[in-house]
């Protein structure tokens, strides 16, 4: 006579439906945080995708479509400029400004390269973190937008 096992499918499927949920819940809350942000600026920079650049950047008194026009020049002028970063910290001072600390390397193709420490500035506008692009050090990367 064989037994059968009732419910215990379920309750495994239930409980790995609920971890999958869990999980996306903080992908999604995560998406928001100021190192999630520098990070995608970052990649942005480093690929020249000047929409997403204009997408996280804030520039007091520009629209999105004045600051993608400053980043196809700004990428223009340095497009061979190469970077690694890593980021290192990220500390919020208040509900709308956080600074990311990161390790940035210049000329990354150098076997003389050495780490450089720089602070991205972000701020809070509308609900979602935006790179305050004017904040970030001339010396970081040529030809930043003024």
């Amino acid at each position: 006579m064989r037994m059968k096992r009732s419910g215990r499918a379920s309750i495994v499927i239930v409980l790995m439906v609920a971890v999958v949920a869990a999980v996306v819940v903080l992908f999604l809350l995560a998406g928001d945080s100021p190192s999630a942000v520098a990070g995608r600026f970052l990649g942005a920079l480093a690929k020249g995708d000047e929409k997403t650049l204009a997408q996280l950047s804030y520039m007091d008194g520009r629209s999105e479509q004045e600051m993608e026009a400053e980043w196809k020049e700004t990428y223009e002028n340095a497009k061979y400029w190469r970077f690694v970063w890593k980021i290192n910290d990220t500390k919020e001072q208040d509900a709308n400004n956080a600074t990311v600390i990161l390790g940035w390397y210049k000329n990354a193709a150098s076997p003389g390269t050495y780490e450089e420490k720089y602070e991205l500035p972000l701020v809070k506008k509308d609900g979602h973190w935006k790179v305050d692009v004017l904040g970030i050090s001339r010396e970081m990367y040529p030809g930043l937008p003024r």
